[in-house]
């Protein structure tokens, strides 16, 4: 059956703020085949349009991303007798796929999410980068396959009826962001990073993973070796990255990861003004008051289109909407505090392992001590870990932002028992799942493992790419480069970690590119008000939005104990931020996909 051309060019021009430098289509009609896209010209800015095409017009490609090592892969292919037409990236994938086959994305050194018409085999071929920077999302169903960097353009194509996924649901109040394959909506899924899909009439739907590395903990570099690999990796992943035909930029916090990105971009180093001044540029800030944020909230959901638990996730927006008419590339040091340990949970952990004759104790001394809200809430969370003893679990309870008791009194009771299982806990499963045999080693070190596959590609860069195509800006990381990557999930949590400082060995090599005083400073992050914004402006939003009768949160929530919670966070008995801005975007999703006016 063809393809409907004006549901195709509707679902398509849905995309444009991703790619507002032109659009393109490629139709066949016998096979009821349709391919739309829309471009941001980076690479080869003449002539690498898509849809693209290979010499016979047999293969034909959409793609959203860059390869980083796209020359190097060129070189071999013409060797292999490939004849290239352009200097673009995604004319490499086409003949990659055509000497690899579907063994091709394992080739790629980069963030991609593609999708393949072969018309000679009849076979549809989509994947997404090894760990998920980019999005890729498709639905089956009785419109065949519909596919797209999107959930909204499938929606518009396809028409469905929306319906809310109950157990995507429950992942999402569980782990704060909804684990791949799921979405919150039934019908659509999102390709896992590291996996490929082929649909055919003979085979059916075959997704697999096409990256299962097993990463063996190494011991036997010293501290000096690791530094000096490090090194290595993070100047030839920064000259991979600069590679394009328009202008590159950089997101610039003035803290250790952002910093050496910039000094080997620039071979200058300093915070954020400073550097900014040093070159002569216009240093630009704004401040986002309540008001910004919630006149952005309708916007914000409509770009994300997953409700995460990530309330700095919207500021990506406001940094790169500042960058938008300089630069349409722009850097950033996401990753790194995944791969080094540089979050607060992984010390707790591998001291939980190095002491537990005192960890119990020790944490209940911390938690009764006049600290913050927010690290009492940590403190007493890692309390809970200490009476497991399955490494999965652990794990599990520190990614959860529910507990199950918690989770009990919170849902309906309906919704708790048509989920949860006595005798099982799912987010122990998922944990389990992305971790499989990959990682023979700490507790920390699967720890780490499990986060690149599951908050870092289902949350936070999910959140990143999102907001920064709503401002047509690419966002690049770094140091999620493949070599980076596999060197720092080989290196053994005892050299990340040192006394009560994590990303040990990751600024022990920046030293080579920064001043102590800025590899050392305290870690910088979005800072956001969000505790303040929700007991006024936000916190009154959301209490509009649950009593209303389609509400998420009166439909599947017990609705006194959200209310109680809400008059807690506002009183400053309790830090409730994260679950209360979590629901908060649910109930904004719920408004804008399942219920739109």
């Amino acid at each position: 059956m063809p393809v409907d051309r004006e549901r195709l060019r509707e679902a398509t021009n849905l995309l444009m703020h991703r790619g507002p430098d032109g659009e393109g289509f490629h139709l066949d009609d016998a096979a009821g085949v349709g391919l739309g896209h829309r471009r941001l010209s980076i690479i080869d800015l003449s002539t690498g349009d898509q849809p693209m095409c290979n010499e016979d017009g047999t293969v034909w490609i959409v793609y959203n991303g860059e390869l980083y090592n796209y020359l190097d892969l060129k070189a071999y292919l013409i060797q292999r007798g490939h004849i290239f037409k352009t200097q673009s990236d995604t004319e490499v994938i086409i003949h990659s796929y055509e000497e690899f086959g579907e063994e091709c994305p394992d080739r790629f050194n980069g963030i991609f999410a593609f999708g393949i018409w072969d018309s000679k085999k009849r076979n549809l071929f989509l994947a997404r980068d090894h760990f998920g920077v980019k999005p890729l999302y498709y639905s089956i169903g009785e419109n065949g396959i519909v596919f797209a960097s999107e959930m909204k353009s499938i929606l518009r194509y396809t028409n469905m009826r929306r319906e809310i996924d109950v157990e995507a649901l429950h992942q999402c109040l569980t782990l704060r962001h909804t684990p791949a394959p799921r979405t919150l909506m039934r019908n659509i899924h999102k390709l896992p990073s590291a996996h490929r899909l082929r649909i055919d009439k003979q085979s059916g739907v075959r997704l697999e993973s096409y990256w299962a590395e097993n990463i063996d903990i190494d011991h036997s570099k010293t501290e000096d070796e690791w530094i000096e690999l490090l090194r290595a990796n993070y100047e030839k992943s920064i000259q991979r990255q600069m590679m394009a035909d328009v202008p590159v930029g950089i997101s610039l916090s003035g803290g250790v990861d952002s910093g050496t990105i910039l000094a080997l971009m620039t071979q200058y180093a300093g915070r954020a003004k400073a550097i900014a001044v040093k070159f002569g540029a216009t240093f630009h800030q704004r401040t986002i008051s309540s008001k910004d944020y919630m006149d952005f909230m309708d916007r914000y959901l409509w770009h994300l289109e997953e409700p995460v638990g990530n309330e700095s996730a919207a500021a990506y927006y406001f940094v790169a909407e500042m960058a938008k008419g300089t630069v349409k590339v722009l850097l950033n040091g996401q990753g790194a505090d995944e791969l080094f340990a540089g979050y607060d949970r992984y010390l707790g952990m591998y001291y939980s392992s190095k002491m537990p004759f005192l960890s119990k104790s020790f944490v209940k001394i911390l938690s009764s001590l006049p600290v913050s809200l927010e690290r009492r809430n940590q403190l007493k969370r890692l309390l809970d870990v200490y009476s497991m003893t399955d490494d999965n679990s652990k794990i599990a309870s520190v990614a959860s932002i529910l507990t199950r008791k918690e989770r009990k009194s919170l849902f309906r009771d309906e919704f708790y028992r048509s989920m949860v299982h006595e005798d099982s806990d799912y987010a122990a499963e998922e944990v389990r799942k992305i971790l499989g045999n990959h990682v023979n080693g700490t507790l920390v070190e699967k720890m780490l493992f499990y986060d690149m596959f599951s908050s870092l590609s289902e949350n936070l860069l999910l959140s990143e790419d999102k907001m920064a195509m709503a401002a047509g800006i690419e966002a690049r990381v770094p140091f999620l480069d493949r070599d980076v990557v596999s060197t720092a999930l080989s290196i053994p949590a005892s050299l990340k970690i040192k006394k009560l400082n994590g990303k040990y060995i990751h600024k022990k090599a920046c030293e080579e590119y920064l001043p102590k005083d800025v590899v050392f400073q305290h870690k910088i992050g979005f800072n956001i008000p969000m505790v303040q914004w929700l007991k006024a402006s936000l916190g009154e939003q959301f209490m509009d939005y649950i009593d209303s009768t389609n509400s998420l949160t009166r439909e599947y929530l017990q609705i006194h104990r959200v209310k109680k919670i809400v008059e807690e966070h506002k009183t400053g008995e309790t830090d409730h931020q994260r679950l209360l801005y979590l629901l908060l975007s649910l109930e904004q999703w719920n408004r804008l996909f399942l219920n739109p006016e």
